[in-house]
């Protein structure tokens, strides 16, 4: 599933240079005004970091975890958004569709026999 940053975001600004698919925004007007969504009810008032559930795929294809929530200091603040469900495979086709490109398992395997 996507991601949401919770109303206990206190906008310090470290997960947006995190974010490898720029998902992260600053104020849901801005996002909104990117053409980007985001779910009912979050950033309200424009006071706290937004996720647009277009662009997030939890990292995946980039990373083995959501690298916001590994870096933001406010623990829970970058939790999963109930109103997308999203499985792997999904978020991994939505990496894709963003032009991320994910290696499978056997892909994976021989890149690091290589390093």
């Amino acid at each position: 599933m996507a991601l949401l940053i919770t109303d206990e975001c206190i906008s310090c600004g470290a997960c947006l240079p995190e974010c490898p698919n720029e998902a992260i925004f600053e104020t849901r007007s801005d996002a909104e005004t990117k053409g980007n969504h985001v779910g009912d009810g979050q950033g309200v008032g424009d006071n706290i970091y937004v996720i647009t559930h277009d662009r997030c795929t939890e990292c995946g294809g980039h990373f083995d975890e959501p690298q916001c929530a590994a870096v933001c200091p406010v623990d829970n603040c970058c939790i999963a958004d109930p109103a997308y469900p999203e499985t792997t495979d999904v978020l991994l086709e939505k990496a894709r569709t963003l032009g991320v490109r994910v290696l499978d398992e056997k892909q994976f395997t021989e890149l690091l026999q290589n390093l």
